[in-house]
């Protein structure tokens, strides 16, 4: 399965909304994608360190939920919340011919950044 970095900017969106620090999402709380690749996609976030998550699978398949953003979450989150930034972001990455990858979507959004403050 391929990582998906609008799935994940969704994810890190409706995390991030959750009225209460103990609600969660489950895998079938991001509309438009399959549970299992929801699932998937909470499994890697949680491995990079940007969510808690839990392992709810059980012998009939695999399954997790989303706890909370952690810190690192958070701030991943706050360089790539913007519409705007994020196409731009990806722009710049893909017109250098680069994959997006998480350090290169940090490294992209710091330049970005520079460039706003300047």
């Amino acid at each position: 399965m391929q990582r998906n970095w609008e799935l994940i900017r969704k994810i890190l969106l409706k995390l991030e909304e959750q009225p209460e620090a103990s609600g969660y999402l489950d895998s079938g709380s991001i509309k438009g994608f399959p549970p299992e690749t929801v699932a998937y996609h909470y499994s890697l976030l949680h491995q990079a360190g940007l969510i808690r998550a839990k392992d709810t699978s059980t012998n009939e398949g695999f399954d997790m939920y989303a706890q909370s953003l952690t810190w690192k979450g958070h701030e991943f989150l706050d360089d790539i919340r913007n519409d705007t930034t994020w196409n731009r972001i990806k722009g710049q990455i893909t017109e250098k011919g680069l994959s997006l990858t998480f350090d290169t979507i940090k490294a992209a959004a710091a330049v970005l950044i520079g460039q706003l403050l300047s």
